[in-house]
């Protein structure tokens, strides 16, 4: 099964009971099985630390226990991800989106937990491929 990239949306709304996407981030975490490889890289783990900065300790432990994968990069992916990021100058795309982006290339993988809708619907990977974002849009 190709593997699932996590976005900060999809982290907090987890973590946070009151965020409008809690019930369905639960939902989506439990249905995953062993087979989901979970995937995210640090940018979205920084942006996640300020998203939920009163439930820091709940972030560490979800970090610890899920067995997300954080995948790093280094200075040489960065031309790769702003060419990425090109084909969307419509659309400003943040570092850390930049980033995941970068990863579902490396990865082949289109799937993504995120409630950033209007980004992710619009982002396209080459060969126009679309996003299979996993939560619906409410």
């Amino acid at each position: 099964m190709p593997s699932i990239l996590i976005d900060t949306g999809a982290i907090r709304a987890l973590l946070d009971p009151g965020d409008k996407y809690h019930g369905q981030a639960v939902a989506l975490f439990k249905s995953l099985g062993p087979a989901d490889d979970l995937l995210t890289t640090w940018p979205v783990i920084t942006e996640c630390s300020f998203a939920i900065e009163r439930n820091r300790v709940a972030l560490w432990q979800w970090i610890h226990d899920s067995g997300i994968e954080i995948v790093d990069f280094s200075i040489q992916d960065l031309p790769a991800m702003q060419r990425l990021t090109a084909p969307s100058s419509d659309r400003l795309v943040d570092f850390a989106d930049a980033t995941l982006l970068w990863l579902a290339m490396r990865r082949h993988t289109r799937r993504i937990a995120t409630t950033d809708f209007n980004d992710f619907e619009t982002y396209r990977l080459p060969g126009r491929l679309k996003f299979d974002i996993l939560f619906p849009r409410r």
